[in-house]
């Protein structure tokens, strides 16, 4: 009995080693909500750039569709802008000069700079000057382009582009979107 008493008297309060184990489970703990935050963090830019895209092709297809009389395919992702368009916010611009209008805003719209990190001319004198993908790129494709997007008779095919990941190994996203434009 007297033993009994002298082992509960001199065990009061924790002992280092449940202390490194609870401390040891605490940090497992904190890193894995760590890594979800991270995780998501991550989902939320992907998100947001998928819907940038989403809107920025949707518009390419609704300025197509207000201006029917003209053949906006053969938009490459490597054409840059077209330099020569005109204002047609501030002046009032024919139906072709309405398509070069289009066509800048958009591309400026995805982004404004060249290869070498330089704004291009016409982004510039639009006002276009912020870029909302990165590395973004777009292309309207036209009938005889079935590689990137295979597209039917009367319709258009807008496909825009962004690097997702800029790692060694850069990771592009991209949205296309089909619609009957006439």
């Amino acid at each position: 009995m007297k033993t009994l008493l002298l082992s509960r008297q001199r065990q009061k309060g924790f002992s280092l080693i449940e202390v490194l184990v609870s401390v040891v489970i605490m940090s497992v703990g904190i890193l894995g909500v760590a890594g979800l935050q991270v995780l998501s963090l991550q989902q939320n830019r992907s998100s947001l750039f998928r819907s940038e895209a989403l809107m920025l092709g949707g518009d390419m297809l609704d300025r197509m569709r207000a201006n029917p009389l003209e053949n906006y395919a053969g938009v490459d992702f490597q054409d840059p802008p077209p330099p020569s368009a005109s204002n047609c916010v501030a002046d009032s611009c024919t139906a072709a000069q309405m398509k070069d209008f289009d066509i800048a805003w958009w591309r400026c719209s995805i982004n404004h700079l060249d290869a070498s990190n330089n704004p291009f001319e016409i982004c510039v004198t639009l006002g276009v000057t912020g870029s909302s993908l990165p590395g973004g790129q777009g292309e309207i494709a036209d009938i005889g382009d079935e590689t990137n997007c295979p597209v039917e008779a009367g319709e258009s095919c807008v496909i825009v582009q962004w690097v997702e990941s800029q790692s060694k190994n850069q990771t592009f996203s991209s949205v296309t979107l089909r619609a009957r434009i006439n």
